[in-house]
């Protein structure tokens, strides 16, 4: 990982949320109550202190951010919930990633025909100028 220093303004939002521990705090609370960021940039630099600090090694405690509620210091019980979570979906998107590779490995394939199937496995389609 790409480890880079946290600036002033990120250690100060990490102790602002340390003040604010198992408090979900809105975006628009944040920019309106620590004074970091202004309203037009303000989100967006925002989201990117929060990655940062999620990113750091330097910070040990977990920052945990959900769109609906904000973002916190997450507690154990809500981490675990949130790996859990996380790590399905992830093994998810790897199974579909490994049938998607096996279809398109299979592409130009022979197989046994009973009825009116193709003998031959296409898995994309052809353009005329390919074909």
């Amino acid at each position: 990982m790409n480890q880079k220093a946290l600036n002033t303004r990120q250690w100060k939002l990490y102790n602002y949320l340390k003040q604010h521990k198992g408090e979900w705090k809105k975006l628009v609370e944040v920019i309106a109550e620590t004074g970091l960021y202004n309203n037009s940039s303000g989100y967006r630099l925002l989201k990117a202190d929060i990655r940062a600090l999620r990113n750091s090694e330097v910070i040990q405690m977990v920052v945990s951010s959900d769109t609906g509620k904000g973002v916190k210091l997450a507690t154990k019980k809500e981490y675990e919930r949130y790996s859990d979570l996380r790590w399905k979906a992830i093994t998810k998107m790897i199974n579909l990633q490994r049938l998607q590779d096996k279809k398109a490995g299979l592409d130009g394939q022979c197989k046994l025909v009973f009825n009116k199937e193709k003998s031959i496995i296409e898995s994309f389609i052809r353009k005329e100028a390919e074909a």
